[in-house]
């Protein structure tokens, strides 16, 4: 923004402007209390700046800036010099202009009412018809008095009348050589040096040169003289009737009317554009119509002004409003303008997209007061010759958004779109061969909706394009018709979203006398679901139409399933062999076709097997197998293996798993976000940064999935243990390692030579010991099989000596007590567990 290179005084300045603007709008009273009134040079610097500073710092102070926007255009009246400027007089009230800003737009909302109350009606037709007519021509005024300055630096005309207040400049040359600026005084003369007065008011600034140049050569001889004018003069003229601010203006001497007329704010919405009048001692010198300047540029009639000279500015003549399909949908004032024609002319003429024949013209009628329509059509003469009358509103409606003699093409095409019909034209004529087709393309079957003409409602037909291209004489070589729109597939893409206007039209359609025209086609089809009903389609259709069979259809086996809306509502089932074609009855609208699927179908399911197995690898299951079959029929374990560590995973459970790793991740940000918003003192107890980077250590943290299984007990005991996998199943067994693995709140993190001798206790000495903030009471052995046991709650530890197995895991955790009492770090302990069952137990750790 521009406020801070005006510095802060200028915004200071700029706000009690504005503050005193808004005082004088409301009560000059309260203004005066202020003791500030703004200087014009304030009020410019606030008109520079530009329109969107100017309302930014208007709505910083509650001010709405379009209230005062007249008393802004109307500071520095003078068109001229600021001296003129600070000489106009001129009523200032700020609320009785205010007040005719508010009456002067009821001509517009007159004209605007005919084209709101049928807006619902002609919405369809043309856009063009709502939107909001203004008078022509008003808009001018709103750039202000300089836009249209006099020009005062171009060579004064040689019939300009030389008056008090003129100055000239004299430049002699020859025996003398001087320059001399000169006055002409309140007498009509000028003071010339060496010669005397000299009188020339009244005089052409042709005639005033001669008249010096004689006088000069006969009263210094030898010397010439070469006259220019100086400064110009002001003279004050006046500005009456239906101007925004009517009054006495200060103007240069070179200003014509249209000069005074933006010197005075412009002209009132009530007020006249084409009967302006000039009066000069209390006769009419002449008309300006500011619709000859505004349409043709000419500027004839625009009369340069002399002292004393009044401008009137009558009430608004007759109007008539042109909407739509014109190039300049206004409000005009019509002078000699008598029919359409004419009125069509102001308004810049039709559009190509007018649709002449459906014109009509919205007219109050003088007898009642009320509201008729007249139908005109402006391709004739007698149409464009109608009459218009005072408050007319033509409209000149639009073209249709709908074409004629078109074919649509659709769907799985290289050149989609519109193509123009003509007589005996075919499918053929459109798509020639395959090449015209995208990659992959359905050319078993393609759809064509036809409209009917005398109802125009849709129907479907369909055809075969391959047979099309191979026979263009056989009837699937279909023949089109004006608009028909034609529809083809390819294997890839479902079909509905293609289709979905084609259902909604025919659902539309849907009468308590006829059915929806729309089938279903279920089961071991490409694409199952809902599909127009053609004419004379059979189940075949139906199939080509959903993408063909699948793999795991049934032969030709399908079922028809059809319900009779009769008082009964009774339901028939058919079963059909598509092969059969007197089998093949047509369908009705809301029939089903289900093609029935090979008993015990189903996708491919298989497991994998990894590790220490003979012929590890993806194994094909079929229902029912179990773990040892496959693994019989991988040939077992290898030597090497280590039953006892076996991780066994399943695909749902890792899904489980990972939802409710999310869970818990969401819910220790809560808690961590909790935290940061609570006291000091349990800010202290939880460090944000720590936070963060546990839970980025979780991210890392994946889902396993893991089953726990004994395999040796399986393996021992298969008719009652072994149990029936699934697919996506996984069974890795590890190679024998003698180790036992110790993690979490000890010195030293590692692996341990297995000693059966050892207990729990002499594996976490031998990793340096816990830490301070270790939970001795809650250590934890993951076995090698995946299973849990708490060493001081197991009465498997207490009983046996041998308390650890090679491949197993001892897990110190975090205190949590002596961290802080949030409850994310006894989640964290919980995510930290699962993980270090899961991929400890692997043998990753």
């Amino acid at each position: 923004m521009r406020f801070t290179q005006l510095g802060k005084h200028l915004c200071a300045c700029l706000a009690l402007t504005l503050l005193s603007i808004s005082l004088l709008g409301a009560n000059e009273s309260q203004a005066q209390g202020l003791g500030f009134t703004p200087t014009p040079e304030q009020i410019e610097k606030f008109k520079r700046l530009s329109p969107a500073e100017q309302q930014a710092l208007a709505r910083s102070m509650g001010i709405n800036l379009k209230d005062f926007e007249g008393l802004l255009n109307s500071t520095g009246q003078g068109v001229e010099s600021q001296q003129a400027t600070d000489q106009v007089s001129g009523p200032r009230d700020r609320q009785s202009l205010l007040q005719k800003q508010n009456e002067e737009s009821q001509v517009e909302e007159t004209a605007q009412l005919a084209v709101d109350e049928l807006s619902l009606k002609e919405d369809k037709e043309s856009d063009a018809l709502n939107e909001k007519l203004e008078l022509f021509g008003y808009d001018i005024f709103q750039f202000g008095a300089d836009t249209f300055s006099p020009a005062t630096d171009i060579p004064i005309p040689a019939d300009y009348v030389l008056g008090p207040g003129d100055s000239l400049i004299i430049q002699l040359y020859g025996k003398e050589n001087d320059t001399y600026t000169l006055a002409i005084d309140r007498d009509g003369q000028v003071m010339f040096p060496n010669i005397g007065p000299v009188t020339l008011a009244g005089l052409s600034f042709s005639k005033v040169a001669a008249k010096i140049e004689e006088v000069v050569s006969q009263q210094m001889i030898g010397v010439k003289a070469s006259i220019t004018m100086g400064s110009l003069r002001t003279i004050r003229v006046f500005v009456l009737g239906e101007a925004n601010v009517p009054g006495s203006y200060v103007v240069g001497s070179l200003s014509t009317m249209t000069n005074a007329i933006f010197a005075s704010g412009g002209i009132t919405k009530i007020g006249s554009l084409r009967n302006i009048q000039l009066k000069r001692q209390g006769k009419v010198v002449t008309t300006l119509d500011l619709y000859d300047l505004l349409l043709h540029g000419d500027t004839s009639s625009d009369q340069r002004l002399l002292p004393g000279d009044v401008i009137f500015i009558p009430p608004i003549g007759k109007t008539v409003g042109v909407a739509g399909e014109v190039k300049r949908p206004a409000i005009y004032e019509v002078r000699r303008e008598q029919s359409v024609a004419d009125v069509l002319k102001l308004a810049g003429g039709l559009l190509p997209t007018a649709f002449v024949p459906a014109s009509r013209i919205e007219r109050i009628l003088a007898e009642s007061g009320e509201k008729t329509l007249v139908n005109l059509d402006l391709s004739t003469n007698a149409g464009r010759k109608f009459k218009v009358k005072d408050a007319d509103v033509v409209q000149i409606f639009s073209t249709l958004d709908t074409m004629r003699d078109i074919v649509k093409l659709d769907g799985h095409v290289k050149r989609p779109g519109g193509f123009a019909w003509r007589p005996n034209m075919r499918f053929t004529d459109i798509v020639a061969n395959v090449d015209d087709l995208l990659a992959n393309p359905d050319i078993e079957i393609g759809l064509i909706q036809r409209e009917e003409k005398s109802t125009r409602k849709i129907h479907v037909l369909t055809f075969s394009p391959k047979l099309a291209f191979a026979d263009p004489n056989s009837k699937n070589n279909i023949r089109l018709d004006s608009r028909d729109t034609i529809t083809l597939f390819d294997y890839e893409t479902d079909r509905s979203e293609l289709l979905e206007e084609l259902m909604a039209r025919l659902k539309t359609q849907a009468s308590i006398n006829q059915r929806q025209k729309i089938i279903e086609v279920t089961g071991s089809v490409r694409f199952p679901g809902k599909y127009p009903l053609a004419e004379d389609m059979d189940s075949v259709d139906a199939i080509n139409l959903a993408g063909g069979l699948t793999e795991s259809a049934l032969g030709n086996s399908a079922e028809i399933t059809r319900y009779d809306l009769n008082e009964e509502r009774t339901t028939v089932v058919m079963h059909i062999d598509l092969d059969m074609q007197l089998d093949n009855p047509i369908l009705v609208a809301g029939d089903t076709l289900r093609i029935k699927q090979i008993p015990l179908w189903q996708k491919k399911e298989s497991i994998t097997l990894l590790g220490e197995v003979v012929h590890p690898g993806s194994y094909s299951i079929l229902p029912g197998e179990t773990l040892m079959d496959v693994l019989h029929r991988a040939g077992g374990l290898t030597p090497h293996a280590y039953p006892e560590g076996a991780v066994f995973s399943r695909e749902e459970l890792r899904q489980l798993e990972a939802e409710r790793l999310a869970d818990l991740r969401e819910k220790i940000e809560a808690d961590i976000a909790a935290a940061n918003i609570q006291d000091n003192k349990l800010k202290k107890e939880v460090d944000p940064e720590e936070a963060e980077q546990i839970l980025r250590n979780l991210e890392g943290v994946k889902a396993l999935g893991r089953m726990v299984i004994d395999l040796p007990a399986i393996m021992d005991s298969p008719d009652t243990l072994d149990f029936q996998l699934v697919d996506g199943d996984t069974l890795d067994v590890p190679r024998y390692k003698p180790s036992v693995t110790v993690v979490g709140e000890v010195q030293f993190p590692t692996s341990h030579f297995f000693d059966k001798k050892l207990t729990v206790d002499d594996y976490v000495s031998r990793s340096g010991g816990t830490k301070f903030n270790a939970d001795k009471k809650r250590i934890y052995v993951v076995k090698a099989n995946g299973r849990v046991f708490l060493p001081s709650n197991s009465a498997w530890f207490r009983s046996r000596s041998q308390s650890l197995d090679p491949g197993d895991t001892i897990v110190v955790p975090l205190d949590t007590d002596r961290v802080d009492r949030l409850t994310i770090w006894s989640s964290v302990t919980q995510i930290m567990y699962q993980a270090a069952l899961g991929v400890a137990a692997i043998g990753k750790l």
